[in-house]
């Protein structure tokens, strides 16, 4: 184990995509465990992390969610490979059949890892052992991002350039549907306490709402706060849907027909994905101010931040069989790696 300095540095994020050859599942990479460093208000609270690289240098881990064999699984991007973490830390990653790249991932009805490409516009499914299936999508530019498992036992998932949601049945069957918004760009996608689709309208500024018994959409909510994005979403233990507002640094709430906002309190934070903790706090990525956020969904109160080492930035966050929180990190001079947050 090494420890390692945390200092906070803002970064900005941006998005690339690489290639890689098809190859065999590669065994784990080497594990790090440190004291998480603390600051801001809030609730006090200590937390250690851990740190685990990934086998591939250079995989670019993105979005990460609990799935089959008590383990997570998440997507690497510059290495076009679908990775799965034990809750010890090992790792073995599995290469994707085209060779393209996934990002948004979710374990299907069927015990299988279902996954997004955007760049090859294309539904992706990979079996526990390694096996990937790829199902194209018909439009003009589709550009697939979020992907959830529907109340339908389907996989439902976000177009963010055409402006759809697509349905896929476990047999890689897609139908798709239009949102009726000007340049909705829609990105994360969940499902509600009313068995209703929920999903976050990015340039809309809205959070939109599809119902898949009558396959018709409902009007959407808008934002409060002008240009906020809202981004990644979920249904919380509370039985609310709560996102994120990516560029509005805000956590966010909707509360019958309206929507309570959260705001951070550093600027510039661009709170991205969020998971519910076995604390039963929601913890959150903030991927350019580069910490790990938590709010309590009971009160609407933030915890202390978890402050990454320099360089590290956030992306995935998911809770594992092991009640503790896991979440991806890519880093440009380090090996990209998955961190933990010890919550037990």
């Amino acid at each position: 184990m090494i420890a390692r300095t945390l200092p906070v540095v803002i970064v900005s994020l941006f998005c690339f995509w690489g290639c890689s050859q098809a190859g065999a599942p590669i065994p784990n990479g080497a594990a790090q465990s440190t004291t998480a460093g603390l600051f801001g208000g809030g609730r006090p609270s200590q937390a250690r992390l851990e740190y685990f690289d990934t086998p591939s240098k250079d995989s670019w881990p993105l979005y990460i969610t609990s799935g089959p064999q008590e383990s997570l699984w998440f997507t690497e991007a510059f290495t076009a490979k679908i990775g799965r973490i034990a809750t010890g830390g090992a790792i073995t990653e599995f290469s994707i059949s085209n060779g393209q790249e996934p990002e948004g991932i979710t374990e299907g009805a069927d015990g299988n890892l279902w996954f997004t490409q955007p760049g090859a516009n294309a539904i992706g499914r990979m079996t526990p052992l390694g096996v990937s299936t790829i199902f194209p999508i018909t439009g003009s530019d589709p550009d697939p991002r979020g992907i959830t498992l529907g109340p339908d036992g389907n996989v439902w998932y976000t177009e963010m350039d055409d402006g759809y949601i697509g349905r896929v049945t476990p047999q890689g069957v897609i139908t798709r549907f239009e949102i009726p918004a000007y340049l909705p760009e829609p990105w994360g996608i969940t499902t509600g306490p009313d068995g209703d689709l929920w999903f976050t309208e990015s340039v809309a500024d809205a959070i939109g709402r599809f119902d898949p018994r009558s396959l018709k959409f409902k009007p959407s909510l808008s934002v409060p706060t002008p240009s906020g994005t809202p981004w990644g979403i979920l249904l919380a233990p509370d039985k609310h849907i709560w996102f994120t507002e990516r560029t509005g640094d805000k956590i966010a709430q909707v509360a019958g027909k309206s929507i309570r906002e959260f705001s951070i309190a550093q600027p510039a934070s661009y709170p991205e994905a969020l998971t519910p903790g076995s604390d039963g706090d929601l913890w959150f990525t903030e991927s350019q101010a580069q910490d790990i956020g938590r709010i309590d969904p009971r009160t609407g109160e933030f915890g202390q931040i978890i402050t990454l080492p320099s360089g590290d930035i956030p992306n995935g966050i998911a809770s594992a069989a092991n009640k503790n929180v896991f979440f991806t990190i890519d880093n440009y001079n380090d090996p990209n790696q998955i961190g933990e947050v010890m919550l037990h």
